[in-house]
C-alpha cells in the first residue's frame, strides 16, 4: 500500500446510519478503526523511509455514537483527505452490505418510522468538512476542494452498489446547493418524527426504488457541528416548537430571534416510561458555529428558560412556585452530538504514538458499546 502526499489536506467525515440495533455496528466500528490503525502504519513507514517526519495521523476514528430511540447511529472520522475518503468508503459498503433498512412492518417496536430520526436511507447523510489549522483558522480554495473531492469519490464509489440513490450537496455539488435544500426534494422532514410538513416531496417515489434507500453526501464550507437539547415531560410539543424558532437563524431577519447559521428541528424523543418516558428534542446544527456558537445557543436557551417561568409564574398564585421553574423543570439534557473541528485537529496531532492510538479505539468502542446498551 502506497499513500499520496503525506501533505494531503485535512478533513473531517461524519457518516450517519438509520439503524442502533444492528447487531453489525460494533463491527462495522472496530473493522474501521482497523483500517485507520494501518494507514497510519503505511505512513510512518513512508516518512521514515523519506526521512521525513510527519505532523499527523493519517486517519482515525475520532468519535462514534448511537442513538437507540432515534435508531441512529454515526462514525466520525478525521485525518488526510485521501485516507478519510478511503476509511469512508469501506465502512459504508459494508454497512450497505450487512444492514437491512427496516420499516413499518417490522416486529420491533424501536425501529418504527414515526420513533426514528428523519433519514432517508440506510446511509443517511455523509458530510465532509476541511479540518483548518489553528495557526490560519480560515477554509482556503485548497482544503475545501479536498473536502469536496472527497464527497464525489465516497459517492462515486458506493453508487455503484445500486443499493441507494446519491444526492450531492455544498460544494460536492455544482450549484453549492445547500443541504436543507435538498433534503426538501426528498421525504426527509416527513420522515421518522420530523414535525415539518411544509416542503415539497416531487421526488419521494423514488426512494421506493432503492433497496437501501438514498443518501445525501456533501461538503459544507464550514465544519459544521451539531447540539441537542432535550426537553422534559413538562414540556409540549406546541412549547418545544418556541424554543425552536427562538434558535432558527433564519429568523432573524423576519422576526428578530434566531443564532446566526442554526437550523433547528423539532422532533419527538420516544422512549419508555422506565426510562424517562416521551419528550421532545430540538435538535440543531450549526452552519457557521464560529458565529453562531453552542454559548450563543446556550444563551438564548436560558432567555427562553426565563420567558417561559414568567408565563407559568403569572398563572400560580402568590411566589411559592418561583424556584420550582429552574433549568431542571424545561430541560432533560443539553448536549453536543458529534465532533469539533478542534477536538479533531488536536487528536491527529498524536501521529506516531501506537500506545495513544491503541487506549483511544478501545475508548471510542466501549463508548460505543455502553450507546448500543452492551456490557
Amino acid at each position: 500500500m502506497i499513500l499520496q502526499s503525506y501533505t494531503s489536506s485535512l478533513v473531517a467525515c461524519n457518516i450517519y446510519i438509520t439503524s442502533a440495533a444492528s447487531a453489525a455496528l460494533p463491527s462495522l466500528l472496530s473493522r474501521a478503526q482497523d483500517h485507520c490503525r494501518q494507514l497510519r502504519l503505511v505512513q510512518q513507514q513512508q516518512c521514515k523511509d523519506e526521512n521525513k517526519e510527519s505532523n499527523t495521523a493519517a486517519a482515525a476514528v475520532v468519535h462514534a455514537y448511537a442513538d437507540i430511540p432515534y435508531d441512529r447511529s454515526s462514525f466520525h472520522l478525521a485525518g488526510r483527505s485521501d485516507c478519510v475518503a478511503e476509511v469512508a468508503i469501506s465502512l459504508i459498503q459494508n454497512a450497505l452490505n450487512e444492514i437491512e433498512l427496516k420499516n413499518n412492518n417490522d416486529n420491533d417496536a424501536s425501529n418504527k418510522l414515526e420513533a426514528r430520526h428523519p433519514f432517508v436511507g440506510l446511509v443517511d447523510h455523509v458530510s465532509v468538512m476541511s479540518i483548518t489549522s489553528q495557526e490560519s483558522g480560515t477554509t482556503t480554495p485548497t482544503t475545501t476542494a479536498a473536502a469536496a473531492s472527497s464527497a464525489r469519490q465516497i459517492g462515486s464509489q458506493i453508487d455503484q452498489s445500486n443499493y441507494i440513490k446519491i444526492h450531492y450537496y455544498g460544494m460536492a455539488c455544482p450549484n453549492n446547493t445547500p443541504l436543507a435544500t435538498v433534503r426538501r426534494k426528498t421525504s426527509f422532514f416527513n420522515s421518522g418524527g420530523a414535525h415539518d410538513n411544509s416542503s415539497d416531496n416531487n421526488e419521494n417515489q423514488q426512494q421506493q426504488q432503492y433497496e437501501k434507500g438514498e443518501c445525501t453526501i456533501g461538503a459544507p464550507l464550514d465544519f459544521v457541528e451539531n447540539y441537542n437539547i432535550r426537553l422534559t415531560p413538562n414540556v409540549d410539543f406546541g412549547t418545544a416548537k418556541t424554543l425552536t424558532q427562538v434558535l432558527r437563524g433564519r429568523n432573524i431577519a423576519t422576526k428578530g430571534m434566531g443564532v446566526p447559521g442554526v437550523e433547528a428541528l423539532t422532533l419527538p424523543y420516544i422512549r419508555h416510561a422506565d426510562h424517562g418516558g416521551n419528550v421532545y428534542e430540538v435538535a440543531c446544527n450549526l452552519l457557521e458555529p464560529k458565529i453562531g456558537s453552542v454559548e450563543q445557543i446556550e444563551v438564548e436557551l436560558e432567555k427562553w428558560i426565563q420567558q417561559q417561568k414568567q408565563q407559568l409564574l403569572s398563572k400560580d398564585d402568590g411566589d411559592d412556585m418561583n424556584d420550582q421553574y429552574d433549568r431542571d423543570y424545561f430541560i432533560e439534557k443539553a448536549y453536543r452530538v458529534g465532533t469539533t473541528e478542534e477536538q479533531c485537529l488536536s487528536l491527529l496531532k498524536n501521529a506516531d504514538d501506537d500506545e495513544y492510538w491503541m487506549r483511544y479505539d478501545q475508548q471510542v468502542f466501549s463508548r460505543f458499546n455502553a450507546f448500543l446498551g452492551y456490557k
